[in-house]
């Protein structure tokens, strides 16, 4: 057995251990980069993007802004800022990844799980879903939103949300498929991979 082999077989048994008895893995994969990008990273990212935009053209083309000889005073303020951001933004990778987060699928639930934590961070129970969104993105990847039943008693929070999103899921077609066989609430034709 290969070594990526053995390491995927010893992942599969740490996240079976966190499962409830009786309760059996169906599928697993480790949180892509895109599920790290999404959402606050990304606009993190285009923000210092942009400062860094405004940075190049005040240092190396002072001559297309009239009065640029007044405008170097903003230099010092966006070059804070920049590097507050991307101190963010290596930190906020920096936590993707060390997380150790995985996504999983069960016979009864799906879920978040942190492998260095060894706890499952968020789940929803798959007899309790109203709808499952599913968007393809490209390259056989795209991204799955779980929406639990809003007459369900139990309230939200952090752990049981309302609305669970896995993002960047490789072999979307696949994870649709195994859906499909464990719930039958994935049934819109158009969500078809």
């Amino acid at each position: 057995m290969s070594t990526r082999g053995k390491v995927d077989e010893d992942l599969a048994e740490q996240i079976q251990a966190l499962l409830v008895e009786g309760e059996t893995l169906l599928w697993w994969d480790k949180l892509s980069d895109k599920s790290l990008v999404g959402g606050f990273g990304k606009i993190l990212m285009f923000f210092t993007l942009s400062v860094n935009a405004a940075i190049l053209i005040l240092v190396f083309a002072p001559s297309l802004l009239p009065d640029s000889g007044s405008m170097g005073w903003l230099m010092i303020p966006l070059l804070i800022v920049d590097g507050i951001c991307l101190l963010f933004i290596l930190l906020y990778f920096a936590f993707g990844l060390m997380t150790g987060g995985v996504n999983a699928i069960t016979d009864q639930r799906v879920l978040v799980a942190d492998m260095h934590k060894n706890r499952i961070v968020r789940y929803m129970r798959l007899d309790t879903l109203s709808a499952i969104r599913i968007r393809q993105e490209g390259q056989g990847r795209g991204s799955i939103t779980f929406f639990r039943d809003e007459s369900e008693d139990m309230r939200a929070s952090g752990a049981h949300p309302r609305r669970l999103s896995l993002a960047g899921v490789r072999h979307l077609s696949r994870v649709a498929d195994l859906l499909r066989e464990q719930t039958d609430v994935l049934d819109d034709p158009a969500a078809d991979c």
